[in-house]
């Protein structure tokens, strides 16, 4: 987004002009006004600015002396002079500035000036295109690109986010592998405080880069005690790749054992990539069982642990999966979903709710408990939960189908007190704004660039932002908030050159411009029509 400094002393130009600079661009540019040289420098003092169209001939600060200014600030900006003389002798010393580009004349028309600044913000935008282009930025960005993928990367398994949620902010084709092909995951388990986890990743990063030819990979440390890695076949999907990769790691474990370092492997199936945080919960449960059967270290495939490492209670195991994917999946949902994803969710529970034990009731309460909390709603809700909790103590499985309807309830009441909180926020934040505004209408400096400082927000995405919460621009709302304090200070009987200093007008012939284009009326003819008695107005 470009920044556009409009300086003239004479109001009706630079509020002409605001307003179809306004009307074309809308909240892709921001356009800030000055009447005067010294107030322009005061903004271009705490605003960088891409674009200025200045006056030249100013009382207090003309715009040649602005220009000189203006480049000790910002050596990038483009200056623009508009002009009622066509005096040579000022282009002449101002061609000779950098940040000189162009000369109008006022009576050449708004086309013309409108065309000029359409052709210097496109090279403004071509400017800071190409400067994002360089080598070492793109190198840097490259690498902060790769640091954000891993960490979303590790959030998915977490639980934190699902694909869906975060697809949209990282550029897909940048990833190491194709998202819409087929993955595989493999889950990496040590004992904490026994080797040293960085080392060892490197060194099983160091013997997959040399062994692992046709596939990419990515590796990840989403929590302690625990590695992942996210593998595809370059070439396409083979049926050989999961015995190789099982062959490859084993070999991988025993070259770890032979350094000292002992770290026991998962392999998942093929799996589609949106799907790798619910089935690193399946590989986590796979390993628990694994463990207890074999001691630490181990070396498991996912199918080989089904037909095999688990065929004594493989039942009580596809219930331990198919828990540990709800689980996973209501997580999901109590953080970011809507009470309607609960529904589904619940929906399709409910078949197998014969499968659900209460030790799985009680997990599932501990974490709407904790949803509950974090929420920071107060103990209504987790009484509520703590209720149901006793409840189900009682109710026997007979009665688990009525105790889960209760539960669903209160997932969905959760979602939807978050989904109002957010709301509320926002709404908060406007009010804020609306305060603020109100409260300094009579401050010159007043713009979407201060009201962006005081909310900590930047100031594109406060326009955006104050757009979409109430359907209406933040100008709009700065010069509705004008027009009211004006109306109650000439009901009141104040003057004219008063009023235009107290809403933040530089010049009375500025603020007359303004309320007439508002109201249809004068100052004068406004308070003639509301007060019998009309004092003299200037």
């Amino acid at each position: 987004m470009q920044t556009l400094l409009l300086v003239d002393d004479e109001p009706n130009i630079v509020e002409g002009l605001a307003s179809q600079v306004q009307q074309k661009y809308g909240d892709q540019l921001i356009v800030l006004k000055s009447f005067s040289g010294t107030h322009a420098l005061s903004i271009l003092r705490n605003n960088q600015v891409d674009v200025v169209l200045s006056d030249i001939c100013m009382p207090d600060l003309d715009g040649l002396a602005l220009l000189r200014e203006t480049e000790k600030l910002w050596p990038h900006t483009h200056f623009v002079f508009l002009s009622g003389f066509d005096d040579f002798q000022y282009i002449h010393q101002a061609s000779k500035s950098p940040l000189y580009s162009g000369y109008l004349l006022k009576m050449e028309g708004d086309d013309v000036v409108l065309a000029k600044l359409d052709e210097q913000i496109r090279l403004c935008r071509e400017e800071a295109r190409r400067e994002l282009e360089q080598d070492e930025l793109r190198s840097q960005y490259q690498r902060m690109q790769g640091f954000l993928q891993h960490a979303a990367l590790e959030s998915i398994l977490r639980g934190g986010s699902s694909w869906k949620d975060l697809s949209a902010q990282f550029f897909q084709d940048t990833l190491p592998f194709q998202t819409g092909a087929p993955v595989y995951l493999v889950l990496g388990k040590y004992q904490i405080n026994q080797i040293d986890r960085i080392d060892t990743l490197l060194k099983i990063d160091r013997l997959l880069t040399v062994r692992l030819a046709r596939f990419r990979f990515a590796s990840l440390m989403p929590e302690e005690g625990a590695f992942a890695w996210i593998l595809q076949n370059a070439e396409g999907p083979q049926a050989t790749d999961a015995s190789y990769l099982y062959a490859l790691f084993e070999a991988i474990q025993q070259r770890l054992g032979d350094s000292g370092s002992q770290v026991s492997f998962v392999l998942s199936n093929a799996i589609p990539f949106p799907c790798v945080g619910e089935k690193y919960a399946l590989l986590e449960r796979i390993y628990s069982v694994s463990v207890r059967d074999r001691g630490m270290l181990v070396m498991v495939e996912e199918d080989g642990c089904a037909n095999a490492v688990l065929s004594r209670e493989s039942i009580l195991l596809n219930e331990q999966l198919r828990f540990s994917r709800l689980l996973h999946q209501l997580n999901q949902c109590l953080r970011s979903g809507s009470p309607s994803q609960v529904q589904e969710l619940f929906r399709d529970c409910r078949e197998e709710a014969g499968a659900l034990r209460t030790e799985h009731l009680f997990t599932l309460f501990s974490l709407i408990l904790q949803a509950e909390r974090d929420l920071d709603a107060g103990t209504a809700g987790e009484r509520e939960v703590l209720a149901l909790a006793d409840d189900a103590l009682h109710a026997g499985q007979e009665g688990l189908p009525a105790i889960l309807e209760r539960y669903q309830a209160l997932c969905e009441e959760l979602c939807r007190r978050r989904e109002a909180g957010e709301a509320h926020d926002a709404q908060a934040v406007v009010e804020r704004i609306n305060r603020y505004i109100a409260d300094n209408i009579e401050n010159y400096d007043l713009s979407l660039t201060e009201l962006a400082r005081m909310t900590g927000f930047n100031p594109s995405y406060l326009s955006r932002f104050y757009r979409i919460n109430t359907g209406r621009k933040l100008s709009e709302q700065i010069d509705g908030e004008k027009l009211r304090h004006a109306k109650e200070l000439i009901r009141s009987g104040e003057l004219v050159k008063n009023v235009a200093e107290r809403t933040g007008f530089a010049s009375p012939s500025a603020f007359i411009l303004f309320f007439k284009r508002n109201t249809g009326m004068t100052p004068k003819q406004y308070f003639d029509q509301e007060s019998a008695e009309s004092p003299q107005y200037d």
